[in-house]
């Protein structure tokens, strides 16, 4: 998927907790303080596209849709060696508060609906290994 670039943006502090010692976070190297990172968010018609910052490269994206109905989660990646570190958590945090008066889906791979599921999400529909989830925003 290719997204043309976005002509608006806003960047935002996105605080986070620290890594708990003991964790499987404990562990990681060259993962820069999640409260060091930025949070950018680039709006073009019905598409959001979050990038997750430190000083110098992206680390995570996500990638959401809208209509008047519903927002769609395109993707959430998190590059390989900040995995397990919380921020995609912290995407799907803001997304979910971005999107709380909306339905919000997102269509996963059946073993990582547990992520998701754990975060309010349920099932709604199950086709071949994929499964559609959603959160119902609030009115």
């Amino acid at each position: 998927m290719h997204l043309a670039p976005l002509p608006f943006k806003y960047l935002s502090p996105f605080r986070a907790p620290s890594f708990v010692p003991g964790s499987a976070t404990e562990n990681l190297t060259n993962v820069p303080a999640l409260s060091e990172a930025m949070l950018e968010v680039l709006c073009s018609g019905g598409t959001k596209e979050y990038l997750y910052w430190d000083s110098s490269q992206v680390l995570a994206r996500a990638v959401v849709t809208e209509t008047e109905e519903v927002a769609e989660i395109k993707l959430i990646n998190v590059s390989r060696h900040c995995r397990g570190s919380g921020i995609g958590s912290l995407l799907l945090s803001k997304i979910i508060s971005d999107y709380r008066h909306k339905n919000l889906t997102v269509w996963t791979f059946s073993g990582r609906s547990g992520w998701y599921l754990r975060n309010g999400f349920t099932v709604q529909e199950e086709n071949a290994g994929l499964v559609k989830l959603v959160r119902c925003g609030s009115p």
